[in-house]
């Protein structure tokens, strides 16, 4: 994630209700009207940690209609930045998937609002997979990702697997650490990533991090090419889009009002467990037949 990733992920409090203007037309130029100030989502503490979460302990999620808030967190704040608002509301849940929207509408001084889900806890090296399909259209940015900062009296940590609307045949691999971070690295696709299900994972160890596709290893960092994060960070996925100033990297954000990324599962397995895994289940032939059936 880009820029001020760090304020809308580590500022994300429990409001007390939920705020939202109305969608807006689809052009870029037609944003509705601003919401009063005293209904702009602000600032609260960040989330809990899951009480199985203190020690950022292996877990396998497969999303479904219910949200469970003991484990996930969804955001809903606006804060100064290139982010834009995070509404609770656009996390919509199914029997098989959670969906992210993003829509333009006028929340505060911020012209979109996207949605971002986090899991309670810190985790470190082990592998992080997800099943998924990001969201089509140019400007979007879908993605997982772990992520922690000076908030939680760290460096700015970071691992992505982010997708970009503007060519859905790749994705964007990267990393931070000690707010220093790789050149994004373009992983080409075979497919395209909205039209297709697929599973995306990596693997974070001390010295290197490996990405892979469906369980093909397809680019592996090495502290020879940057020196690799070391704090345990919050699991992460989003939509959303940015700022005038990263047009050139995701695109300008000409995608459909209210265009959705799904997510069927996430799992993470701490270096030396053996837990289950969203990849022990999953069938990319039979996902996408079952998609295509639907």
């Amino acid at each position: 994630m880009r820029l001020g990733a760090v304020l809308g992920i580590t500022a994300i409090g429990i409001l007390g209700a939920v705020i939202f203007a109305g969608p807006v037309s689809s052009s870029e130029q037609e944003i509705g009207a601003p919401l009063p100030v005293s209904e702009v989502p602000q600032y609260e503490h960040p989330p809990q940690i899951a009480p199985d979460a203190e020690a950022g302990a292996s877990f396998l999620q497969h999303f479904s209609k219910d949200h469970d808030p003991t484990r996930w967190h969804k955001s809903n704040l606006s804060y100064p930045g290139a982010h834009p608002a995070w509404l609770s509301r656009q996390i919509h849940f199914f029997d098989d998937r959670v969906e992210l929207e993003l829509r333009r509408m006028r929340v505060g001084d911020k012209t979109l609002a996207g949605a971002e889900y986090q899991r309670r806890g810190f985790y470190s090296f082990g592998r992080f997979e997800v099943v998924m399909t990001p969201a089509p259209g140019s400007g979007t940015v879908s993605s997982l990702f772990t992520h922690t900062h000076a908030q939680f009296g760290d460096p700015h940590d970071e691992i992505d697997i982010e997708f970009l609307g503007k060519d859905l045949r790749m994705f964007a691999a990267n990393y931070f650490t000690d707010g220093a971070p790789h050149d994004t690295i373009p992983v080409r696709l075979p497919f395209d990533a909205s039209e297709e299900i697929h599973l995306y994972a990596f693997e974070w160890e001390p010295d290197e991090i490996r990405w892979f596709v469906n369980d093909e290893l397809v680019h592996t960092a090495t502290a020879k090419d940057h020196p690799i994060p070391q704090s345990p960070s919050r699991i992460i996925i989003s939509l959303w889009s940015g700022s005038p100033a990263q047009y050139d990297w995701h695109g300008k954000p000409t995608f459909e009002d209210g265009t959705r990324a799904a997510f069927y599962c996430v799992s993470f397995q701490k270096t030396g467990d053996t837990t289950p895994q969203c990849s022990d289940t999953f069938d990319p032939v039979a996902a996408n037949a079952a998609k295509t059936a639907n």
